[in-house]
């Protein structure tokens, strides 16, 4: 049987209608959705199920519902005898995937999603600005293009040898994508407006994480990860429950290296890769990291089958 590697993806992989299937099929699924309902007073299951869009797009609402999809998803593949033996994720995903690691208990980790997805919502409308992922261009060809009059742009994601993400004012991020318009093969994609976050700008917030997570925590200590996991901003193995806490606290103030995170991975031997939860947007970049990988995902019963077959 195919060691696994899961990819947890983050806020802006959902959709309306995630986690409805397996909602309808899995008592233990339909449990975590129960739960994070009675603990956060939020009506998860409606805003997964029928949107709208507009305000499933909401920082709090994007990172609680793709965060419980994320953990809810897990079960499935687990009691399917597919258990990954190693674990990453991207910004709620990496929590997730602490979560499934048994690093921090469920309940503890919904109430801390929700309370920092309060705060980044405030700080993100104080800190305005635009994203912008990019696709079809190399950092060599890219990097020219970041300094503009409208100001400097920031890489925040390294997504693929040609796949990236930037932030800056939203004078400067309109300027680059009308510069680049026309060029070959190149797509550009605006994100929702969330700050600067997965830069050095963030670093600010850590202090508030820091509290936050105490709070939350309350008298229980983060644990050891059971299962191998790296964390998304270089790729480095989690071993410690110092570097889980850095993880949590740190996981804004730093790019997302997609590319080493992978690579690490590969390099344990890993070559299946299963994004779970919504979409499948991480696994896609695994593969145009290196075609050697083979991925799928998890996000309701026709892809768990899918996954069962494939690595069986």
């Amino acid at each position: 049987m195919a060691r696994i590697a899961a990819i947890f993806p983050n806020e802006g992989s959902h959709y309306v209608g995630m986690g409805k299937d397996f909602y309808a099929k899995s008592m233990t699924v339909r449990d975590y959705f129960d739960k994070a309902e009675k603990l956060l007073g939020l009506k998860l299951a409606k805003t997964c199920f029928l949107g709208p869009k507009e305000e499933q797009d909401k920082l709090v609402n994007a990172h609680t519902s793709t965060f419980v999809n994320d953990v809810a998803f897990y079960d499935p593949l687990v009691k399917s005898r597919r258990k990954p033996e190693c674990l990453t994720g991207i910004g709620v995903g990496e929590i997730a995937a602490l979560v499934c690691a048994e690093s921090i208990p469920y309940p503890n980790a919904l109430q801390f999603v929700l309370r920092r997805a309060q705060l980044l919502e405030t700080w993100a409308l104080k800190q305005g600005g635009a994203a912008l992922s990019l696709s079809g261009i190399t950092l060599d060809k890219l990097q020219p293009f970041l300094i503009r009059e409208e100001g400097e742009l920031i890489i925040t994601h390294y997504l693929a040898p040609d796949a990236f993400g930037v932030y800056g004012s939203t004078e400067a991020v309109n300027s680059i994508e009308a510069e680049l318009t026309g060029i070959k093969d190149l797509k550009t994609h605006h994100q929702l407006p969330r700050g600067p976050l997965f830069s050095s700008k963030a670093a600010e917030l850590e202090p508030a994480f820091n509290k936050l997570l105490n709070e939350c925590m309350g008298e229980l200590p983060l644990k050891h990860p059971k299962t191998a996991f790296h964390r998304c901003s270089d790729g480095e193995y989690v071993g410690t429950i110092e570097m889980v806490r850095d993880v949590i606290i740190k996981q804004y103030s730093l790019p997302v290296d997609w590319m080493r995170t992978v690579a690490a991975v590969n390099h344990r031997g890993f070559r299946v890769w299963v994004e779970v939860g919504p979409g499948k947007i991480y696994s896609s970049l695994v593969r145009r990291i290196d075609k050697n990988n083979m991925v799928t995902n998890v996000e309701n019963m026709t892809t768990l089958q899918a996954v069962v077959k494939a690595t069986g």
